[in-house]
């Protein structure tokens, strides 16, 4: 059997980003059927743990201002709320509500698509592939 040739890294992009996009297909169409941003579902889920306007503002890769009007229009919906940080008042902390949090939890289950498709794997594909996209997103995270 011949040696097969490893793939580089320029080889891995393309089905990496048909994997984002997928994902964030899928993401997209939930947050509308709960009248719902992507951006927004994407703050929603992404505050699991209180982050500052600036850290969110970051996570969803925009500026501060479209960071601020997004989350005005979830605190209007009682989804998160704002309060004073504690290292500088200066600062808002955004943190989910109760309801926020389990909108986030409804968002993720009801990614049917993506579900479906991590289920297809085998136990042993799913187990291998894990920790390679816990490196993945560390190495991306740097």
């Amino acid at each position: 059997m011949p040696d097969t040739v490893p793939p580089d890294a320029g080889d891995l992009l393309e089905p990496l980003a048909r994997v984002v996009r997928s994902y964030y297909d899928a993401l997209t169409a939930v947050a509308t059927s709960h009248g719902l941003s992507g951006a927004q579902a994407r703050a929603l889920i992404a505050l699991r743990e209180p982050l500052s306007m600036s850290a969110l503002a970051d996570h969803l890769v925009c500026d501060a201002s479209n960071a601020t009007g997004l989350i005005a229009r979830m605190e209007a919906r009682g989804l998160v709320r704002r309060d004073p940080s504690p290292e500088d008042r200066r600062s808002k902390v955004v943190t989910a509500t109760a309801e926020g949090r389990e909108l986030a939890l409804r968002l993720r289950s009801a990614m049917h698509t993506v579900h479906a498709a991590l289920e297809a794997l085998t136990p042993q594909e799913r187990t291998a592939l894990l920790p390679l996209l816990d490196r993945l997103g560390d190495l991306l995270t740097r």
